[in-house]
């Protein structure tokens, strides 16, 4: 099998999944994976507290 290289870290993997961030698809390793996810979710739960903040109503 086939090891290719993350695109985050560089590391080599045979796990490789494919994202999408801001448009461009990404290949990321298990670990950078698991942080891509936590990012995503703290800057929705960033927004969802700056509408709440500013009493969105939308």
């Amino acid at each position: 099998m086939k090891t290719k290289d993350c695109q985050e870290c560089g590391e080599a993997s045979d796990e490789l999944s494919t994202v999408t961030d801001k448009g461009k698809k990404r290949k990321l390793c298990p670990d950078c994976l698991e942080l891509f996810e936590e990012q995503r979710e703290i800057e929705a739960e960033a927004g969802a507290a700056m509408r709440e903040m500013m009493e969105y109503k939308g």
